[in-house]
Parts: C-alpha cells; sequence; structure tokens
C-alpha cells in the first residue's frame, strides 16, 4: 500500500509495555500497488493533485498517481525525519502561499533543500529555543546532525525516485546501523552528480551562459592568434634588420 500522505498528524505513537509504538492513521487516499483496499476500489484521476504539498514527493506532484511507488512514501518519510531533526520541516507551506498549481509543482520538484544541520543553524533564534527543549547547546545540535543522520536524510529526499532507499525497511536498517555507530550506506551525492542536475534545473541559463563563454573563447583565441603572428612578424623584421646591419659592417 501506498499512503501518498505521511506526515506528522498522520503518525501518532502509543505506550506498550514502556515503548514507544507508532501508529499510522488517514489512508483516505492511499493506494493499493497489487489488489484492492476495499470492495469499491477508489480510482484518482490521472495528475490530480492530491496530498500535502510539503511532504509530497516530486514525482507525486507532477504526476499524480500515473508513476508513484513506494518510493513516493520514502519521500515523506524523509520529510517528517528531516523535522524531527531540524525541528522545521525543508520548507514551509507559506513559501507555496499565492503560487498556482504549476507553480508548486515546479517548487517541489526543483527546490533542493539544503542539509537538516544547515536548516536548523538558520532558524536562528528558533534554532535556540528548539535546542533548550533538548536540554543542548545550539551547536552541539548541528553538530549532532551533520554527516550520517545529514546523508540518511537526503538519500530519503532524492528527486530521483531511483536514488533513494528503495524501501522503507532499507531506511530502517541506516537508521539502525547509525544508532549502532556503524557505518551508513546513505552518502553524499558526487560533484558530477550535483553539476548535472543543476545543469537540468537552469537550462536556459547555463546554455546562455555557454553561448557567452565560447564566444569569449573564441575572441581570446583569435587575439592570441594575432598576438603570436604579430610577434613572429617583429622577430622576422629584427631578424632581417640585424642581417642588414651585419651586412653593412662588413661592407663598411
Amino acid at each position: 500500500i501506498i499512503h501518498r500522505d505521511l506526515k506528522p498528524s498522520n503518525i501518532l505513537v502509543a505506550r506498550r509495555d514502556g515503548k514507544a509504538v507508532p501508529k499510522v492513521i488517514d489512508f483516505g487516499i492511499a493506494k493499493a500497488t497489487k489488489q484492492r483496499l476495499t470492495e469499491r476500489t477508489v480510482f484518482t484521476e490521472i495528475g490530480q493533485f492530491i496530498g500535502t504539498p510539503v511532504y509530497m514527493s516530486p514525482e507525486q506532484a507532477e504526476h499524480g498517481e500515473s508513476e508513484v511507488d513506494t518510493r513516493s512514501d520514502i519521500y515523506s518519510l524523509g520529510v517528517v525525519l528531516y523535522e524531527l531533526l531540524a525541528g522545521r520541516p525543508p520548507f514551509e507551506a507559506k513559501d507555496l502561499r499565492n503560487r498556482g498549481l504549476a507553480e508548486i509543482q515546479t517548487f517541489i520538484r526543483d527546490y533542493q533543500a539544503p542539509p537538516p544541520s544547515t536548516r536548523f543553524t538558520r532558524l536562528g533564534a528558533d534554532g535556540d529555543e528548539i535546542a533548550k527543549a533538548r536540554s543542548l547547546m545550539t551547536g552541539e545540535v548541528a553538530q549532532r546532525l551533520r554527516g550520517d543522520l545529514d546523508w540518511i536524510v537526503m538519500m530519503a529526499l532524492e528527486k530521483e525516485p531511483a536514488r533513494r532507499y528503495e524501501s522503507a525497511a532499507s531506511m530502517a536498517r541506516d537508521l539502525e546501523r547509525y544508532l549502532e555507530n556503524l557505518p551508513v550506506f546513505a552518502s553524499p551525492p558526487s560533484t558530477i552528480y550535483r553539476v548535472r542536475k543543476f545543469v537540468r534545473r537552469h537550462r536556459l541559463a547555463v546554455g546562455a551562459g555557454a553561448v557567452t563563454v565560447a564566444a569569449l573563447a573564441l575572441g581570446v583565441a583569435a587575439v592570441t592568434v594575432g598576438y603570436i603572428e604579430a610577434r613572429a612578424n617583429l622577430a622576422t623584421v629584427g631578424f632581417q634588420r640585424d642581417l642588414l646591419t651585419d651586412q653593412a659592417a662588413l661592407l663598411g
């Protein structure tokens, strides 16, 4: 089952035998992957915008249910974990205020959230209050988030589903490895990957920049060739002048 609306208000935590037990509620827009949820299967229109934007995966925002699988819920779990760690989600609902549907879809698709540690350090006084509630100094919270926890969250929030954890179980295993002080499987994306994603997000700007750089390169090349030719001509003239001087000296 794909829940499609995982968020803090849909996750309750009960106490059982002294342990915290999470309970997921509100399956109103859930989607069955292999079977009907009920005898009266509810079909949602392809491309329909359903869910809560702040916790919604890019593919759910852009394609509705047509390209959504269980990794969409992984993204939403990543946002929930992000909020638990940083005290705030990757972006606020107010960031989408007064935007049309197409603009919201574009924002969710293209907005690259900072790691939780970076988001926390930018909260200012709010960050101090969050740290105080955790009986920690602000710097201590940021320090604890850097590294493994940042990587785990950002892997869950990858824009491309194929780069996320393949299942909730694999994400849970990485969190367990962190708690056991073992190396986690998540790692920051390579520089090449980040550059490729930047180019995809800013194709027009990058294209215009490339044209400008190419024009500058051609200009520099032309000036360089002209300079080399001028130097060569000066060298030839100098050689001829020296030769004439030597001949005059011999005749004299």
